[in-house]
């Protein structure tokens, strides 16, 4: 609870970032801060913002160092800001004075600015110095004492005040440093110049063939690529024919693909302002930008081919970086440059065309070679495969025919067995049913696969038929969401399972014995289990059956057709009965 609290009272005394601007300045005063975030360990210099009333806040928030995300302040110094509460759009990129970053406020409503040391005291005050440097070329006021000492803001001691300040339409620099250590400084930048557009004083074009030297015609060829001013309409290859009378920037700019390697912007000297490049470009009918450049500082800027590298129209967009959302600034305030580029003729010459001929047919041919390989490989490969699959068609229907002889075998030696017990009536109704069976498993000897519900109906036959032999019970379970009609399986695929749990499984148990069959879906899966409380038809190898020999082929040669639905057999056999599992893969 209590680190909660202090985290609170750190998120009140304004642990922020720079760049993030508010929607207007507001009661506060701001600092300069170095935090390192808990996750990555990375330190940014960062605004911290704390109410005007709270000034103590700047101090007591530092002794929280140990128990919350380590911050520091950028200098001993701690420079503080006031500015007007109604101010907007205030932020500007930090500027870079030698080895340190001064914070950098344009302040476009005209109004004062207040600055102060929270870390100058009466004990230290002798051992700092102020200045201010106007429009980055004056020294208005030169290296002085600190002018006072005062106490407002809620501080709980006096503070350094280096003063208030207002200069209309100019730029002043306000630096303090430690005399014995230099450094020890701090400093702030204010602008109240009005936000203009930025000044291109010469556009070149760079194109990438190397140039004759024309100043010494009887110089080689110079290895530097080739450069012009592209207001300069006698060299600049008619790339542009039309200006703009107040920027001097081309209207009408159009270029092939690969024929410039870049353009470069000569600004105006532009201290303390930083710029926000981007291109906009639209390339078959979508549009989209690019950001080039962020808080962009030098006088010039190479705008590289890989942002224009593709056939269609661009702008390329310069405005001052602010906390303004980019691309919403007034047109009094940005610059744009408009430019077409077009695709690279085709041919320059009819003889090239004609030169390419050759190597044209030679290429087709070669392709239609390879296709002629491709295709003769294809199809042998689908001979093979299909070949493959006609002969394990005919394995599996051999099996089928294996199986259905088997099975009328066993059913034919039941009836004997009724017979000889001279149970004519069973014998007679078993041999009725024994009829119907072999007529359905006749109609079906020809297909590969069956219904669920086909399938089923000629086991729960086959189960009613031995139930007046052996007189067990049992029971057949299918999951609801089945679709028993509509699904199909390998024929026969359980009657040799069910036959082998009758006769080696449950045989002699009478009303005892219970098989369970089920039929579940398991997400795409069909998975049957066949079920006896027997006492375990495979326990030997004598005892396992032959329709179980002869199943277990057909699930192998079932794989090798259906490579993709694989089918899965598991037998568990113990002295509480057996267990019988088969898995069809992807079937539902």
């Amino acid at each position: 609870m209590k680190r909660k609290l202090l985290l609170l009272i750190w998120l009140i005394a304004g642990y922020g970032s720079s760049g993030v601007a508010l929607a207007q300045w507001g009661r506060e005063i701001e600092f300069q801060f170095i935090g390192t975030d808990p996750g990555t360990k990375i330190e940014t210099a960062g605004a911290n913002f704390f109410h005007d009333s709270c000034a103590y806040q700047v101090l007591s928030s530092l002794e929280l160092h140990s128990k919350l995300p380590p911050r520091r302040p950028v200098s001993p110094i701690l420079l503080g800001v006031k500015l007007n509460p109604t101010l907007k759009h205030w932020y500007m990129p930090d500027v870079r004075i030698m080895s340190k970053f001064y914070r950098n406020f344009s302040i476009t409503d005209g109004s004062e600015a207040t600055v102060f040391a929270i870390g100058i005291t009466k004990d230290n005050i002798k051992d700092y110095r102020y200045r201010v440097v106007e429009n980055d070329s004056t020294e208005v006021v030169k290296w002085s004492a600190i002018p006072s000492l005062e106490q407002k803001y809620g501080a709980k001691q006096l503070y350094g005040f280096i003063g208030n300040f207002k200069a209309f339409n100019k730029q002043l620099l306000i630096e303090v440093v430690n005399v014995n250590n230099y450094n020890i400084r701090e400093g702030v930048i204010f602008d109240w110049r009005p936000i203009s557009k930025p000044v291109v004083t010469q556009l070149t074009i760079l194109t990438p063939e190397p140039f004759k030297n024309h100043t010494y015609p009887d110089d080689p060829i110079d290895t530097h690529p080739n450069v012009f001013n592209i207001n300069a309409t006698k060299v600049n290859r008619g790339i542009a024919t039309k200006f703009d009378k107040q920027t001097g920037m081309p209207l009408d700019m159009k270029f092939n693909a690969d024929s410039v390697r870049s353009i470069n912007l000569y600004f105006k000297d532009h201290p303390a302002i930083t710029y926000t490049i981007y291109v906009i470009r639209t390339v078959s009918a979508k549009s989209d930008s690019t950001v080039v450049a962020f808080n962009y500082s030098d006088n010039m800027f190479p705008l590289l081919n890989k942002f224009f590298s593709q056939p269609g129209k661009y702008q390329l967009i310069i405005e001052r970086a602010s906390s303004s959302t980019r691309g919403t600034t007034r047109d009094n305030e940005t610059l744009r440059i408009l430019f077409e580029v077009k695709p690279p003729p085709l041919t320059q010459k009819k003889v090239t065309i004609l030169q390419l001929i050759p190597y044209t047919v030679a290429t087709l041919c070669g392709v239609a070679f390879l296709f002629f390989i491709y295709r003769r490989q294809s199809r042998a490969k689908l001979q093979r495969v299909a070949q493959e699959k006609q002969v394990i068609g005919l394995k599996l229907r051999s099996i089928r025919a294996q199986l259905n002889p088997h099975f009328m075998f066993n059913a034919l030696t039941s009836i004997q067995n009724l017979i000889n017990k001279n149970n004519i009536a069973d014998a007679n109704q078993y041999l009725a049913k024994f009829a119907g069976l072999t007529r359905q498993v006749l109609d079906s000897n020809n297909d590969d696969v069956l219904s669920l519900e086909d399938e089923l109906q000629v086991l729960n036959d086959y189960l009613q038929m031995e139930q007046l032999r052996f007189n067990f019970k049992y029971e057949i379970k299918v999951d609801e969401q089945l679709n028993q009609a509509n699904t199909e399986i390998p024929a026969m695929l359980l009657q040799p399972f069910v036959e082998n749990a009758i006769k080696h499984g449950i045989t002699g148990l009478n009303e005892a014995g219970k098989i369970i069959i089920t039929a579940a879906a398991d997400k795409n899966d069909l998975v049957f289990t066949i079920t006896d409380n027997g006492a375990g038809f495979v326990s030997t190898a004598k005892a396992e059956g032959y329709g179980i020999k002869l199943s277990e082929e057909r699930v192998a040669l079932l794989n090798q057709i259906y490579k993709d639905q694989s089918v899965t057999l598991a037998i568990n056999a113990g002295q509480q009965g057996t267990t019988v599992t088969i898995c069809l893969t992807n079937w539902i």
